[in-house]
Order: structure tokens, then C-alpha cells, then sequence
């Protein structure tokens, strides 16, 4: 039996200098990554502050007490309105984190629990390294040369934008793959019902996430390399204190704070039967169109780590997948075992509204 969690808590892999190649050429993304103050006078090179998206607001100011409670490299996509027009997470390009709930109306019964089998099993990351060659004093070290921009819920065709850690070196002969942040990868969804949550909630915050996973190409301190924020969408961060919210920062200065659900229900969980089973397979290109294929040997059983021949740069990636067998899913809990009350708040502070 496992317990229900929304997906969280990516890691990030720490690259200083990148460049994004979009098409044929490479490209470097303007202003909205730079601007830092000189200091000393000594100017950080310009590359090291690119992203493929957008920096997130970093806090102010930035050295007081505001360090304390809250964690600027872990900001959240939050939207808020009625649960009835609510949009998944992956049309903000993000993943789902968690749903949290404003403005109770009928809390006389325990939401549903809803369990399905995850179907779709797409990569969230494709990272190209190199394996030392021993010229450097790295011989068997293996270090990062870039990586693929894939879109959430990626279907496998062709992409070619790219982020590059070393414009001037940018073969590469290993590849690695992930599906997921988390480990280990589930089987099955769970959820509360929709109409359930509509019944007993008036408001829905829904927190999702996604960040670049060389993330700390933005220079600012405690920036984060995020997606264009869609409509209705806001930048927002964790309040982590044990005391009331003392004051939201300046560069998010809106108070937002949400129920996680009902108190006196028992934890949604979910009951599997079998596991899922799929064949996946990247094919890599030495052009940005898809049709120059790099032959290339899968080094695990699940098709996460390639080998490349020597010299190889590949330029776009493809990806197909066939899903063999889903896992049996059966929701369990969601069951009334107290009152049934509106569980302690969790409170964010939010860039205000554009």
C-alpha cells in the first residue's frame, strides 16, 4: 500500500555556464537572467546567468530574516479560483505538487478517494555528459555537457532545443534519461473527487512545479530557472516558520493561505495489483530535424543511460514508448475517523497579480 504525494521535491544539478541552442544556431537568452551589480567591480560572466525559460523574483530584500522562512529555490507555480475551472498543471508546463483549499462551504463528509493507473510514462529530463578522457586530470569522471528542453508530457517528437555547458566542446558519449524526481516511480494515481472538492471547497489553490534542471545557471542569489508563468498563474513561496507569518517579502508580497484538505478523514491511498510494464526507447540525431540518427547502446535495462560513439554531438532527440501492461489500482481511505474539520493552514507569499 503507498501512500498519496503529488510529485515534489526535484533535485538540481549544479552547472555554471550554459548557452541554449534553438534550430541550427545557438542563442543566448537576453536580460531577464541578467543584471546583477558588478560588487567588486569584477562582472560575472554573462553566460552563467542564461535559462532557457525566466529567473524567478529573488527575494528583498535579500539578506534579513526573511532567509529564515522561506527557501527562494523552491518558489511554486500557484493558481487560485473555483475548483470547477481549475487547469491541470500541465497546461502551466509544470507538474502537479498538491491541491490546497480556501473558503469552506459543507465539510459534512470525507472527499472520495480516486485511484487510476498511470498510463503515461514520459521523461522529464535528458542530459548529455562526457566521460573524462584523462588530458584534464578527470580520467573516469564524468561530467555534464548539456541537456534537452523537453516540454511536460513530452509525446516523444522531435526536440532540439537545448542548453549547452560548453559552447566550445559540445560532443558528448553518454546520455542520460529520467522519468521522474522522485523515487520510486508509481504505478498508480490518487486523488479526491472533483465534484467532491467542488461540494465542500469554494476556492482551490493548485501548486505546481517545474524547473530547468541546471538550474543554477541563474545568477541571482536564490533565483530558480522556471517556465513562463501561463494565465492565471503565480510565483509563490513556502512560509516554513513555527509563528504566524510575520511579513511576506517584498518581491512577494501577497498572503495566500490554504487548508491541505479535511481533518478526520483518513489518508487517500491506494492498493496495486501487478505493475506496469513498458518498452521505452530515445533515438538521438545529429541534426536538429530528426533525421540524421546517431547510433547508440542502451546501457540499463530500463533505456535511462546510452552509450555514444566517440565524437557524437547530438542535436535533437525522439522518443517512443509502448506501454505493455498497467498495474490494478484500487483507491483505499478517505474514510470519517474524527470531526470532520478544515485541517491548520499552510501559508504562501505570492508575487502580486499582474
Amino acid at each position: 500500500m503507498k501512500g498519496a504525494t503529488g510529485r515534489t521535491g526535484m533535485r538540481t544539478i549544479s552547472m555554471a555556464v550554459a548557452l541554449l541552442a534553438l534550430g541550427a544556431g545557438a542563442a543566448l537568452i537576453g536580460a531577464s537572467c541578467t543584471g546583477l551589480p558588478c560588487g567588486d567591480g569584477d562582472c560575472t560572466d554573462p553566460l552563467s546567468h542564461t535559462c532557457p525559460w525566466r529567473c524567478s523574483a529573488p527575494l528583498s530584500p535579500q539578506y534579513d530574516y526573511f532567509t529564515e522562512h522561506f527557501r527562494p529555490r523552491e518558489a511554486f507555480m500557484i493558481w487560485v479560483g473555483d475548483p470547477r475551472d481549475a487547469p491541470d498543471c500541465t497546461s502551466a508546463n509544470a507538474y502537479p505538487v498538491w491541491d490546497y483549499y480556501q473558503d469552506p462551504k459543507s465539510i459534512d463528509r470525507c472527499p472520495r478517494c480516486v485511484a487510476e493507473p498511470l498510463r503515461e510514462r514520459t521523461y522529464v529530463r535528458i542530459t548529455t555528459a562526457k566521460e573524462g578522457d584523462g588530458t584534464d586530470g578527470t580520467s573516469g569522471d564524468i561530467s555534464n555537457v548539456g541537456g534537452f528542453v523537453l516540454p511536460v508530457a513530452w509525446d516523444g517528437s522531435c526536440v532540439s532545443q537545448r542548453v549547452i555547458l560548453n559552447p566550445l566542446e559540445e560532443d558528448a558519449d553518454l546520455v542520460w534519461g529520467g522519468f521522474t524526481y522522485s523515487d520510486p516511480e508509481p504505478n498508480c494515481e490518487v486523488s479526491l473527487s472533483p465534484e467532491d472538492v467542488a461540494a465542500s471547497w469554494g476556492t482551490l489553490v493548485r501548486v505546481c512545479e517545474r524547473f530547468w534542471e541546471l538550474s543554477k545557471i541563474c545568477g541571482a542569489l536564490g533565483t530558480r530557472c522556471m517556465p513562463e508563468l501561463a494565465p492565471g498563474f503565480r510565483d509563490c513561496l513556502v512560509y516554513y516558520g513555527d509563528e504566524a507569518v510575520p511579513e511576506c517579502p517584498d518581491s512577494h508580497s501577497q498572503l495566500v493561505q490554504a487548508h491541505p484538505g479535511v481533518k478526520g478523514c483518513t489518508w487517500c491511498e491506494v492498493e496495486e495489483t501487478g505493475s506496469r510494464e513498458t518498452t521505452d526507447l530515445l533515438t538521438f540525431y545529429a541534426d536538429e530535424r530528426c533525421t540524421q540518427p546517431i547510433p547508440a547502446t542502451s546501457l540499463e535495462e530500463d533505456d535511462v543511460r546510452y552509450a555514444l560513439p566517440p565524437g557524437s554531438v547530438p542535436r535533437s532527440v525522439s522518443a517512443t514508448s509502448t506501454v505493455e501492461r498497467t498495474a490494478m489500482c484500487k483507491a483505499v481511505g478517505g474514510e470519517q475517523e474524527g470531526e470532520l474539520v478544515p485541517e491548520e493552514v499552510v501559508s504562501f507569499c505570492c508575487e502580486p497579480r499582474g
